[in-house]
């Protein structure tokens, strides 16, 4: 009896110590980055936020100072990694009549151009627009449709993320309430899908599929997944109020396919107030990872490449 005893406690320890590529649990590699470094773009003279490589890497996306007042869109050609000659404005995105906010650019690899637009907001309240972007110029622009616009006031699409084949958008929805919050009240991510070229769809599984991410106990947005739909980059900061020790994190969270849920994320950088760090974008080949940062309160644009 004592001799099966031991060989049961034996089975028993074999299968709670499996090797990490059995199906006893589920193992994720992160990716990691490696020292920071500034981004030139060359005939800029004003503040560069929320950027966004196209898929060839040619084209820098960004916006000036997210002020909400006098926000526009603008664009870069590539150098090198580092280094962008300014072009200026996309040409159809941006309102003319102020106050007005036309920001966060995101577009798949077909040339299906997005960006978050105060248009006649709140008027109409689906403000995430569409459009066909060819060198500088954005064409056939609308709004957006789909269940993911919560059409209530004070609920914004504050950011989003399109995957690299169009397929998939990760919205971004927010809360305002002036009166009784200092920035967004309340945030999620969620993850719609594409019916036609005008209308995206909530996943009926989106909840569970970014569990792991979402939390009430923070505010979220700039998601940016990765080509190969395994790693979903975004911000993050405590709910509360804002004060000179509030931290921002870019994290990640990933996945071993494409379809399953998200793991608990890790915080790749942080910064408080002071040096805001927010929204990243991940070049096709996932090497290179931008994003801004505030330095002596100018934003500008930084990079690290993946270790």
């Amino acid at each position: 009896m004592k001799k099966l005893l031991l060989q049961l406690l034996s089975v028993f320890l074999i299968i709670s110590c499996s090797s990490p590529n059995e199906d006893i649990q589920d193992i994720y590699t992160y990716p990691s980055f490696g020292s920071e470094i500034e981004v030139t773009i060359n005939g800029l003279s004003f503040d560069a936020m929320e950027p966004f490589i196209s898929s060839d890497g040619n084209y820098l996306f960004f916006n000036n100072k997210n002020d909400g007042i006098n926000t526009k869109l603008f664009y870069a050609i590539k150098v090198n990694d580092s280094i962008f000659n300014y072009v200026g404005e996309i040409s159809g995105t941006n309102q003319i009549t102020q106050p007005y906010l036309d920001a966060v650019a995101d577009m798949d690899a077909s040339g299906n151009f997005y960006w978050t637009s105060t248009r006649n907001y709140p008027n109409e309240l689906d403000n995430l627009f569409y459009g066909t972007f060819n060198s500088g110029v954005v064409n056939n622009i609308g709004r957006l449709q789909g269940d993911f616009n919560l059409n209530t006031p004070g609920w914004l699409i504050m950011d989003h993320g399109i995957s690299l084949d169009g397929e998939f958008l990760f919205f971004n929805n927010a809360r305002f309430d002036e009166i009784n919050c200092q920035g967004p009240c309340e945030t999620t991510i969620g993850i719609a899908q594409k019916i036609n070229s005008t209308t995206f769809n909530t996943l009926d599984d989106s909840e569970i599929i970014l569990q792991n991410v979402n939390d009430s106990n923070y505010i979220y947005y700039a998601p940016c997944i990765s080509s190969d739909n395994l790693e979903l980059y975004y911000t993050r900061y405590l709910k509360g109020t804002i004060t000179a020790n509030t931290i921002f994190e870019i994290c990640v969270a990933v996945r071993n396919s494409a379809t399953s849920e998200f793991s608990i994320p890790i915080v790749l950088f942080s910064e408080s107030i002071s040096n805001l760090i927010e929204a990243p974008t991940i070049t096709t080949d996932m090497n290179i990872l931008y994003y801004h940062k505030k330095i002596l309160d100018t934003h500008k644009i930084f990079m690290r490449y993946r270790n």
